[in-house]
């Protein structure tokens, strides 16, 4: 369905172009003929320059149009193609045991910013100060981060008993 929309839209976009192209051709065309003008000094120098600050600001925003309906025919096909291709192996990474396949993929769908606690991996809210983006963005300040959250936590949430050859005391 998107190859179908994407070539149904280029002929329409194609056409927008070519007009575009056509109304440019007639600005140049009176550019010239104003500048014919103002040399065989049939316009002053100041209508001179106003009519022709006028034509070149519409060129240039003509020129500006053209330019984005170029771009814009095919901006969104490559990454839409990228996603599709995403989303059809993430049954296949979801089922597999490879762990930092599934890391990879939730970092790419959630982005950064994940918190783990409560057994629950979770997306940082934007107003959060102790998220690892939020205080800079290095070691130092994820550190003080994780010191600010387990300080608010009750202590037997944070410590976890010894594991070792003798049995786990109660």
């Amino acid at each position: 369905m998107a190859l179908d929309e994407h070539k149904n839209s280029a002929p329409s976009l194609t056409a927008s172009v070519k007009e575009k192209e056509t109304r440019l051709s007639v600005i140049s065309q009176k550019l010239e003929r104003l500048l014919t003008g103002y040399l065989d000094q049939v316009i002053d120098e100041q209508d001179y320059r106003t009519e022709k600050g006028k034509l070149l600001l519409q060129k240039k925003s003509l020129e500006e149009e053209m330019t984005s309906l170029s771009h814009k025919q095919n901006d969104w096909l490559a990454p839409f193609k990228k996603w599709l291709k995403d989303a059809q192996s993430l049954d296949k990474i979801a089922s597999d045991s490879d762990l930092f396949a599934k890391k990879v993929c939730v970092k790419e769908i959630f982005g950064s910013n994940l918190l783990l606690g409560e057994k629950s991996v979770r997306v940082a809210e934007g107003g959060n100060p102790n998220s690892f983006g939020k205080m800079g963005g290095n070691q130092w300040d994820a550190r003080s981060a994780s010191h600010h959250l387990a300080l608010k936590k009750p202590l037997s949430s944070v410590l976890v008993p010894r594991t070792g050859l003798e049995p786990a005391r109660d």
